[in-house]
Formats: C-alpha cells, sequence, structure tokens
C-alpha cells in the first residue's frame, strides 16, 4: 500500500506519461531495420553504424513514415496503429486498425492500411481518423499508387485490386496466387511474387499500368518479392528463394547479380548504396558496384527497411 502511495504521489507531482523511445534528431539521414524476431527497430547511419535501438512493447511486423518525423507501426495481431514522433521518441497518434493488418502504404499524409482478416484497405488521416474504406480480394497486402490509383495485390487471390485514390473500386486484374512485391516504371507496373505449391516465382511481371494486360516478364529466380531504385535510376530486386540481389536497367535488362544474405525479404536505396536485410542471418548487406562493402549485425529477424533522407 504504501509503494502504490509513493507511486501515486510521484506521478501526481512529475507527470505520468507513456514509455517513450530513444528520439532520432530531426536532420538525421538513417535506414530503419524493422526486426520482427527481436521485436526492436535499429536505426542506422549513412557511415552504416546504429544509431538508436528501441525495444518495441507489441509484436510489430511493419512500419512506415508517415512524415519526415513521424513513423507509422502496425502489426498483425496489434489492434492499435500507433504514429511516433522521432524528434521525441514520444507516441502523438494512434490509429484503431483491429487486428489483421498486413500493410501500410503512404501517399500524400494519407495513411492506406490493409487488413488481411476483413479483406478491406482503409484510409486515414495523419491524426488517425478514418476517411474512407473498400473492399478487396482475399488477404490484401501489397500496395503502391501512381498518384491516380491504389494496385493491392491479394495474396491468398488471383486478382490485383485497382482502387480511386478515395478507395472506389475501378478494376480488378487477374495475378498468380502468391504474389507480393511492386514497383512502377514509367507506364508499366512490375509485379514480384512467391509463387504456389512446388512452382516458386521466377520472374517479374510486366504489365501494362492503363489496362492491366501482362507486357513482358523478367528472370529473377527465384521469388522475387522487394524492388528499389538505386541512385543511378537502376532497379534492384530481392529473389529471396535464392538470397539473389538482381540489378536491372529501366527496360528490365539484367545488368548484374549477386548472392548475399540468407533468407533476404527486402531492399532498399541508402545514399549510393543498396541495403539487403538478411532475415536469418541477422545482417544488413550495403552494396555497392556489385560488392558487398559493409554488413552490419542488427536485431533478430530484420524483415523490413525504412529510408529517411532529410533534403537540405
Amino acid at each position: 500500500m504504501k509503494k502504490l502511495y509513493m507511486l501515486l504521489l510521484i506521478c501526481f507531482i512529475g507527470g505520468c506519461s507513456e514509455t517513450a523511445y530513444p528520439a532520432i534528431p530531426t536532420h538525421t539521414d538513417f535506414v530503419a531495420s524493422l526486426n520482427s524476431l527481436g521485436g526492436s527497430i535499429d536505426f542506422i547511419s549513412d557511415e552504416a553504424e546504429i544509431l538508436e535501438s528501441w525495444e518495441l512493447e507489441e509484436a510489430y511486423t511493419g512500419f512506415a513514415l508517415v512524415k519526415d518525423d513521424l513513423l507509422l507501426l502496425y502489426g498483425y495481431t496489434v489492434e492499435q496503429a500507433p504514429i511516433i514522433e522521432l524528434s521525441t521518441g514520444k507516441q502523438v497518434a494512434s490509429i484503431d486498425v483491429g487486428e489483421g493488418t498486413t500493410y501500410a502504404y503512404v501517399y500524400e499524409e494519407k495513411v492506406y492500411i490493409a487488413n488481411a482478416l476483413k479483406n478491406t484497405v482503409s484510409a486515414y488521416n495523419i491524426k488517425g481518423k478514418k476517411l474512407q474504406a473498400s473492399s478487396t480480394g482475399n488477404y490484401p497486402m501489397a500496395m503502391i499508387s501512381d498518384g491516380k490509383h491504389i494496385f493491392v495485390v491479394n495474396f491468398k487471390d488471383e486478382v490485383l485490386s485497382v482502387l480511386s485514390m478515395n478507395l472506389e473500386q475501378v478494376d480488378e486484374w487477374v495475378i498468380p496466387t502468391s504474389s507480393h512485391g511492386l514497383f512502377i516504371q514509367d507506364n508499366e507496373l512490375w509485379l514480384g511474387g512467391h509463387g504456389a505449391g512446388s512452382s516458386p516465382n521466377s520472374s517479374i511481371k510486366r504489365i501494362n499500368i492503363e489496362s492491366g494486360e501482362l507486357i513482358g516478364e523478367i528472370e529473377a529466380p527465384i521469388m522475387p518479392i522487394n524492388m528499389a531504385r538505386a541512385s543511378n535510376g537502376h532497379i534492384f530486386t530481392v529473389s529471396h528463394g535464392s538470397s539473389t540481389v538482381y540489378e536491372l536497367s529501366e527496360s528490365g535488362e539484367v545488368l548484374n547479380s549477386l548472392k548475399a544474405g540468407a533468407n533476404p525479404f527486402w531492399i532498399s536505396s541508402f545514399g549510393e548504396s543498396m541495403v539487403l536485410a538478411g532475415y536469418d542471418d541477422h545482417q544488413l548487406y550495403f552494396i555497392q558496384s556489385n560488392d558487398i562493402i559493409k554488413k552490419l549485425q542488427v536485431g533478430k529477424g530484420p524483415f523490413q527497411l525504412v529510408v529517411r533522407e532529410v533534403e537540405r
């Protein structure tokens, strides 16, 4: 009873608040790694050194920058998606998403949340207010926008949902089941994926972004599931089934390949490097000119990367 009284007295005098994470200075560039097995986020400098680490209190499986100083966290089993102000480490808002969140995509300060239990995509403002919602196919996951439409991959389905920016249903395109990974290149939508059963996917599908017509494929075995543009304009994809990084031209020609990481899921551009997350070996790989220039040990299970490069 005495301990409880002292705790209440401290709260009354000094104020009680939610646990804050270590602050990340406003003008600091970083690549952040969400480590889903270890329940942490590591913030890494352009010198490939860890700036800060956050120990997460919930089973978050993904994150996204809402603005340069705001970071959204979400998890499949977590009902709330908090928005953290990086410069203070404090929560400034929370989105009531319910269980089932698989992906978050931010476009012009609007947050699009995919929910695989409800088979919906919902849009929220940065204060957490729900604006619109739409039904999708089975298990919506990866999303991307060209500014006119939101393209939603339904992982356990054979359709890609095409929605307006206000989440009105526009079209559905036939795609392979277990597709995942989206990239926009000129008037094309590039689509990766795992493949199904005993037939793993070995290529990136090139789709006409206006009609949904398949116009070609890029061989990138096995299981190309994530793509990012480098500082030189080339596109990199990670094939996690073969632990291989492919460098592609803007026309889809394979220029280089490199074995890297153990079961990698994500690749991002950061400065002059491409950064690869090795899920099974808990390392980030910094790649330049088709060579690994540095490896960095991070928390267990680096699954997703987020990059902030502040304009100066």
